[in-house]
């Protein structure tokens, strides 16, 4: 089938797609784990929100894993600490904010170099959150309602959690070559979510989670529906291969385009 008849392929809500392995990896980010497959994140006791207590430094050491250390340990006391942006561990910027209504103002992460945001606090990081310009980002929104604004990421790669009741309200933006992003509590994601690069996933297991819809223009897409309510509103992909599931009920009731030149689990009725 041509590209043109794929991107018709529109998926009334509740129809059920292939779901992937990919969706079974592992993340991390500073006192915060979780697999695909459990109910909720596991936050560390130093990580908890509002406790005035930096998290452990676990997601920072992942996040430099992914970027050239020696320029990042030489460059980040200068671009993130003497900035007055955050706190420098092997090289990553660190901003931590632990208490409610903490972060208010915009936050921008130095360029050039890893970034971690851990939002724990209820309502912090309300303003936009900017790391276009890191070697690689990783942004935790925990507390209730935090992360409210836009959320923009690049580098090699970005993972974006939003892990907490209305979390991630704007619009997540992955142009990283990797975006992982997380959608896993109520009302979670309600902006529309973008990625593009190498390879996305976005995983909207929360209830009525990525409300206003998920495009990708990655060369493999894997977008995941499966919470209640989830995908209200178009979803779309391109690329090389993408695979969407639907089993969420309902879901995806604002239809599904694929225009990429592999489609997973396509329902026949779309056909």
């Amino acid at each position: 089938m041509n590209r043109a008849v794929r991107c018709r392929w529109m998926v009334a809500g509740g129809a059920l797609f292939t779901s992937a392995a990919l969706l079974g990896a592992a993340c991390s980010f500073p006192g915060i784990s979780y697999r695909d497959g459990d109910d909720a994140a596991t936050i560390g006791p130093e990580a908890q929100a509002g406790d005035g207590v930096a998290p452990s430094d676990g997601g920072i050491r992942d996040v430099r894993e992914a970027a050239p250390l020696v320029d990042a340990l030489a460059a980040c006391p200068a671009l993130c600490e003497e900035a007055g942006i955050g706190v420098c561990d092997g090289g990553t910027c660190g901003i931590v904010c632990t208490a409610a209504d903490t972060c208010l103002d915009p936050i921008a992460c130095p360029i050039g170099i890893p970034c971690a945001i851990t939002c724990t606090g209820a309502g912090s990081c309300a303003s936009t959150v900017d790391c276009a310009g890191s070697s690689a980002c990783d942004v935790a929104c925990v507390g209730a309602g935090a992360c409210k604004l836009r959320v923009t990421c690049g580098g090699s790669r970005c993972k974006v959690a939003c892990l907490g009741a209305n979390t991630c309200a704007g619009p997540i933006v992955c142009n990283a070559e990797a975006c992982d992003i997380r959608c896993r509590n109520p009302d979670s994601c309600a902006g529309p979510v973008s990625c593009s690069g190498s390879s996305c996933l976005v995983d909207c297991s929360g209830a009525r989670g990525c409300g206003s819809g998920v495009s990708s223009r990655a060369a493999d897409t894997i977008i995941g529906c499966t919470g209640e309510s989830t995908c209200g509103k178009r979803v779309s992909c391109t690329g090389a291969e993408c695979s969407v599931d639907c089993s969420g009920v309902p879901s995806c009731e604002g239809g599904v385009c694929c225009d990429a030149g592999t489609c997973t689990g396509t329902h026949p009725a779309c056909k």
